[in-house]
C-alpha cells in the first residue's frame, strides 16, 4: 500500500511522542508509505525524529503568547507575524516537491504554518487533539480539517460546536503512544540499572520533559520524611536544568543511617524501562502522560499545571480521577506534607485505596490509536 503523508508537531515531547508513535506503526506496518516530518528548528523533535530515519525538515516558527507589555506584546507579535510568513513560503516548497496524500498535525504552533500552506496548496489536512480541552489551533482549522481525531471522547462536543454540518468527521482515535510503551509489559523489570530494590514500593516522580520546580521541590521533601522507611523508593526525573542543583542538595541531606532509596535523574529516554518498576506516578497532566498511564495502568498523583491554556491538565487529569485511577492536587496545594500525606493514605490499611485504583480498567488501554488514525488517512488517499 503506497503513500505519502507529511507529519508535523513540534514543541514538547507531549506532541512529540504520539507523533513518533504514528511513525513507528507506518513503518512497521505500511514500508510503502512515503512520509516527511516538519519540525522546528529548536524543539526536541531534532532529538527525537532524525533517529527514527524519516525525512526530516525544519522550519521557523513561533507561539503567539500573551504579555502584560505593550512593547512586548508587539514584538511577540511582529516576531510571530514574520515566522508565519517565512514558514508558509518554505512550507509550500516542501509541501510542492513531496506532493503528500494527507497533511497530519499532532500538536504545536508548528502545524499553523503547514496547515495554511496545505489548505493554499488543496492539500487534505488532518488534525489529532491530545488533550481533553482542544487546543486553539485545532479549533481554527477544525472546519477545513477532513478528519480531527480526538484522544476522549468528551472532547467531540467542543469540536461539533464548531463544524456543525459535518459531526462525522470527528473520530475518537485515543492518544498514540509509542511502541516501546505500548510493549511495556514484555521490557524487562531491572531494578539494579536503576539503583533500586525489587521489595520496595516505588514512587517514580517526574514534571514532564522540561522539569517543574514545585513538583521538584516536594519530591525533595519527601526524602526527610521517609529517610527511616524500608519499604518505599523514590525516583525523582528533575529536568535537566535543575540536576545540578538538586544533586548537590542531596547529597547534603542524605546520611549514612538512612534508610531510604532516593535515586535522581535529570531526563530519562527509557520511560518503559522505568514505569516497568513503578508503583506509583506523581507528575503533571500532559496528555501524553496521561495516555501512558492509562496504557501502563499505574495509579497517579496528578499535578495540573496551572498556567495551561484554558486548564486543559486540570481536565486531562480529571478523566483519570473519574476512572478512580489517580488522585489529584492542586499546584499551589503541593508540598513535601501534601504529598506525602496522600501517598501514606493511598499504602495503608495493606494498601486498600491503591489497590483499589490499580484494579480500575480504561477504555484507553484498549484502543490502538495509531493503527485507528493510520488506517483512516491510508483508506482515502485516492479519493
Amino acid at each position: 500500500m503506497s503513500g505519502k503523508i507529511i507529519i508535523t508537531a513540534g514543541g514538547t515531547a507531549g506532541h512529540i511522542y504520539p507523533a513518533q508513535a504514528i511513525i513507528e506503526h507506518i513503518r512497521k506496518n505500511y514500508p510503502d508509505v512515503r512520509m516527511l516530518y516538519i519540525g522546528t528548528i529548536s524543539g526536541m523533535e531534532n532529538e527525537l525524529i532524525p533517529p527514527l530515519g524519516i525525512n526530516f525538515r525544519k522550519i521557523r516558527a513561533t507561539g503567539f503568547s500573551a504579555s502584560s507589555s505593550i512593547g512586548r506584546k508587539i514584538y511577540i507579535c511582529l516576531k510571530f507575524l514574520f515566522n508565519l510568513a517565512a514558514g508558509i513560503f518554505r512550507c509550500m516548497a516542501i509541501i510542492n516537491n513531496f506532493k503528500p496524500d494527507y497533511v497530519l498535525g499532532m500538536g504545536g504552533y508548528i502545524c499553523a504554518p503547514v496547515f495554511i500552506s496545505a489548505i493554499l496548496m488543496r492539500k487534505r489536512i488532518a488534525v489529532h487533539e491530545q488533550n481533553m480541552i482542544p487546543g486553539r489551533l485545532n479549533k481554527f482549522f477544525a472546519k477545513t480539517a477532513k478528519h480531527i481525531f480526538i484522544s476522549f471522547e468528551e472532547s467531540g462536543a467542543y469540536f461539533k460546536k464548531r463544524i456543525k454540518k459535518d459531526p462525522e468527521k470527528i473520530i475518537f482515535s485515543g492518544n498514540p503512544v509509542r511502541e516501546e510503551i505500548k510493549d511495556f509489559l514484555f521490557s524487562k523489570t531491572d531494578f539494579s540499572r536503576w539503583g533500586l530494590e525489587e521489595k520496595r514500593f516505588t514512587i517514580t516522580i517526574f514534571g514532564g520533559s522540561l522539569g517543574a520546580e514545585r513538583i521538584n521541590e516536594s519530591a525533595i521533601s519527601l526524602y526527610e520524611k521517609f529517610r527511616k522507611n524500608e519499604k518505599i523508593q523514590i525516583v525523582l526525573i528533575c529536568g535537566n536544568r535543575f540536576f545540578e542543583d538538586y544533586s548537590r542538595r542531596l547529597s547534603r541531606m542524605q546520611e549514612s543511617a538512612d534508610y531510604a532509596i532516593f535515586r535522581l535523574f535529570p531526563y530519562v529516554k527509557e520511560m518503559a524501562s522505568i514505569y516497568r518498576v513503578s508503583d506509583l506516578v506523581v507528575s503533571r497532566a500532559g496528555a501524553t502522560t496521561i495516555a501512558e498511564l492509562a496504557i501502563t495502568n499505574i495509579p497517579a498523583v496528578l499535578v495540573p499545571y496551572p498556567e495551561a491554556i484554558e486548564n486543559h491538565q486540570y481536565f486531562n487529569a480529571e478523566y483519570l480521577v473519574k476512572n478512580k485511577k489517580a488522585v489529584l492536587i492542586a499546584d499551589d496545594e503541593l508540598s513535601g506534607e501534601t504529598l506525602s500525606g496522600i501517598i501514606e493514605a493511598l499504602l495503608e490499611n495493606n494498601c486498600y485505596q491503591y489497590k483499589q485504583m490499580k484494579a480500575e480498567n480504561l477504555i484507553l488501554n484498549k484502543l490502538d490509536s495509531a493503527a485507528i488514525i493510520t488506517a483512516k488517512l491510508l483508506e482515502e488517499r485516492k479519493s
